[in-house]
C-alpha cells in the first residue's frame, strides 16, 4: 500500500476513523440503558443505521416493501 500517496490525497489509513464509526453508528444505539439484543435484532439495527448514515435508507425500505 502506498501510504504516503495516500496521506498527500487526505485519505486515511488507519483504523481509528473505521473504529469511531463503529463507536457513532452502533454503540451508541445499542448500548442504552435497559436495552437487551439478540445477535439478529443488533445485526438489523445496525445495517438500518448504516443505510440511513450513507444516504440509502429510502432505497433498503423499499426493497424491504417491496419484498413483505
Amino acid at each position: 500500500m502506498r501510504y504516503g500517496t495516500y496521506r498527500q490525497q487526505g485519505l486515511l489509513i488507519g483504523s481509528g476513523a473505521v473504529e469511531a464509526a463503529i463507536r457513532q453508528l452502533i454503540q451508541q444505539r445499542l448500548k442504552l440503558s435497559g436495552q437487551r439484543w439478540t445477535l439478529q435484532g443488533a445485526q438489523q439495527i445496525a445495517n438500518l443505521r448504516i443505510a440511513k448514515k450513507s444516504g440509502n435508507l429510502d432505497q433498503v425500505l423499499n426493497l424491504i416493501c417491496n419484498h413483505v
